[in-house]
């Protein structure tokens, strides 16, 4: 699925290094994985979760790439029975160009086109950037709990 400046591509069992390196930037784990090394157990378990979604629901975790440069991840990913939240991390090279919020954005597409009626967006107290992320989105403010904030986007045909 592509987007004015970006592609964004399945993440899968073959891109395990590549989003190990990623998700392992001190950066992106501080909010993304509350500042633990991302091990790469951890990260195929996430892998073959988006790769079993894809293939039933029609969503899961994408690869972000700008002229064909890996930069992140988008994607949704279920939460028990009942939910699905929006995760997205950028290399820190590329925050501040609305590109997370173009990728969100298209992801929110796929989501509505797989019959979702909201996505949930969580973020750290401190991470006041995705929180302003979320508001862009449309989201609206649900509540606050152990240090996370939750939002909720409703998604319309």
């Amino acid at each position: 699925m592509s987007t004015k400046r970006l592609e964004l591509r399945p993440a899968g069992l073959r891109d395990l290094g590549a989003l190990v390196r990623h998700w392992n930037d001190p950066q992106v784990r501080r909010y993304l994985f509350d500042d633990r090394e991302v091990d790469p157990r951890l990260a195929e378990t996430l892998l073959r979760d988006s790769e079993a979604d894809f293939a039933r629901r029609g969503y899961g975790l994408w690869q972000v790439f700008l002229q064909d440069v890996l930069i992140g991840v988008c994607g949704l990913r279920r939460r028990g029975e009942e939910r699905v939240e929006i995760l997205y991390s950028l290399d820190p090279g590329y925050w501040g160009a609305g590109l997370a919020a173009e990728a969100a954005q298209a992801v929110l597409a796929a989501g509505r086109r797989a019959r979702l009626k909201e996505v949930l967006i969580e973020t750290d107290d401190g991470n006041v950037t995705s929180q302003r992320l979320a508001e862009r989105l449309g989201a609206v403010f649900e509540g606050a709990e152990g240090g996370l904030r939750r939002y909720v986007v409703t998604l319309t045909p």
